[in-house]
């Protein structure tokens, strides 16, 4: 008790409350901005913090975390461009909500979730960290591997008007994902003699245009116009009856957010998605969902801020980085003389409970710093089309090339904007295409490596009960949906006799 005492003491004082607002300001802008994301802002920060003290560099970088994922909720639902792949889903239901001019209550529900989210996973992070670093240590390459799987299932519910469209759409994305090295044993692959196809297809300029570009084609379809089609932006309150209405399905997300958080390489998007399945798998209205349902964006954001807090638990226990974010964590951590693992509580109480602490504090302040922000991006929907669609194609250009430093990058990002829209056109659904990418290059490589690790002995995967628990929820996740199906077509057969 001493030392969170200690922890709340060294977070307010006034210079670090400072840090982490500011840090909070720099990382929404980070993961608003298409192309730019929450490692990002980060990695680029690391150098700064060498002459701060230990506490307060972990301030910063955790305030640039949060931001940052929170960020790219709000071009998601303004325009329906997610600032980061956490945010996809987001995307799905937000411009059908700013559509029907209900924009600022949108918002406000992604600013809600994604500080419930943050702040649930920061409390475990504080109280469960011991107990859920043990599951961590269950995590090898057959549990990831399976996660992986489990979360190709939502496929079925994201295609569920047509899911022979939305299978089709995931398997030759999964193909997409092996082009590059092997994962494991390095050599290329469907490269055709572009050096720049070594290391795959990235994932960032792929979603950039995926989701952005088809949005511009669609603007200049009608470039008079503005992207609220009811001429505001709507009110940004909400009832207490409404906010309570969705604290089942944020404690659940939030849930989600931090198991997948604690497993190596899953991170923010993989939960994003996991947890707006289950919600919708969950929902008594799921006709809603793909049309505004904000119990989408609640069970996206709750996740996708969830995991932050997750992906910490494996770094401060074990060592183990949980998310790309995390890597970096490690090697600040390491630059400031502190080192992770089993020690690090009694030996650097005061830094470790100054972090964890500060993720608390850093997601409730991010509830004031998100209103600003969306009060004053919601301002985005009254621009012109056709200039709001010029400013989006170049910032979608600037954040590709910045990715990668590469020219191709780009290329790469208007031939996915391009298929993109063809897709939509064709009532073909975009969102298996980044998740099969996202998935894809994980869990080829687990799979190789379990088929390695239990070549001709594979039964014995069985004797792994997180192994065992993850496959029953994937039979469970795929079968589902389709026997749900099932039983409501042969229903409105029978009520047409």
């Amino acid at each position: 008790m001493a030392d969170i005492l200690l922890g709340f003491t060294n977070v307010l004082q006034p210079m670090n409350i400072l840090i982490c607002i500011g840090g909070l300001f720099i990382g929404v802008l980070f993961g608003a901005l298409p192309g730019f994301s929450a490692t990002m802002a980060v990695a680029i920060f690391v150098p700064f913090t060498y002459v701060m003290e230990p506490g307060a560099a972990l301030l910063l970088l955790s305030a640039l975390y949060c931001g940052g994922v929170f960020g790219g909720s709000i071009p998601a639902v303004l325009v329906g461009i997610p600032g980061t792949p956490a945010s996809a889903p987001t995307a799905l239901e937000g411009k059908a909500l700013v559509r029907k001019g209900e924009a600022g209550r949108a918002l406000h529900h992604v600013t809600l979730s994604s500080v419930y989210g943050g702040a649930f996973s920061a409390i475990a992070l504080l109280v469960c960290a011991p107990l859920l670093a043990q599951i961590a240590k269950m995590v090898g390459q057959p549990e990831q591997m399976m996660v992986a799987i489990f979360g190709l299932s939502v496929v079925i519910m994201l295609s569920e008007d047509n899911l022979f469209k939305g299978v089709m759409v995931a398997i030759i994305s999964l193909v997409l994902a092996t082009f590059g090295q092997d994962p494991v044993q390095g050599f290329p692959r469907f490269t055709y003699g572009f050096a720049e196809l070594t290391g795959g297809f990235s994932v960032v300029p792929v979603l950039i245009g995926l989701f952005s570009l088809p949005e511009v084609f669609k603007m200049l379809e009608d470039p008079h116009g503005k992207m609220a089609e009811t001429g505001t932006v709507g009110s940004m309150k909400l009832s207490l009856k409404e906010v309570a209405g969705n604290i089942v399905n944020a404690t659940r997300s939030a849930l989600i957010g931090i198991c997948i958080g604690i497993i190596p390489a899953a991170g923010p998007d993989i939960a994003a998605f996991l947890a707006y399945n289950e919600a919708k798998k969950a929902s008594k209205h799921q006709a809603d969902f793909g049309n505004g349902a904000v119990e989408g964006i609640v069970s996206a954001e709750a996740g996708n801020n969830g995991a932050t807090g997750g992906s910490l638990i494996p770094l401060l226990t074990l060592g183990i980085p949980g998310s790309a974010p995390a890597a970096i964590f490690l090697g600040a951590m390491i630059i400031h003389g502190v080192r992770t693992g089993p020690t690090l509580f009694s030996q650097h109480a005061d830094v470790v409970y100054t972090m964890i602490i500060g993720f608390i504090i850093i997601n409730l302040l991010m509830y004031f710093v998100g209103m600003v922000f969306c009060k004053f991006g919601s301002l985005i929907l009254y621009i012109p089309k056709s200039i709001l669609a010029t400013t989006i194609v170049v910032l979608a250009v600037v954040g590709t090339y910045a990715t990668g430093k590469n020219l191709f990058d780009v290329w790469v990002m208007f031939g996915a904007g391009l298929l993109g829209y063809l897709m939509l056109r064709n009532n073909f659904p975009t969102s298996p295409v980044a998740l099969a990418l996202l998935l894809g290059t994980n869990m080829e490589k687990a799979w190789s490596l379990t088929k390695t690790m239990y070549e001709g002995r594979m039964m014995e995967l069985f004797q792994r009960p997180l192994f065992t628990a993850l496959l029953l929820f994937t039979v469970f996740s795929f079968a589902f949906p389709l026997i749900k199906m099932r039983v409501q077509k042969k229903k409105k057969a029978q009520a047409q006799q």
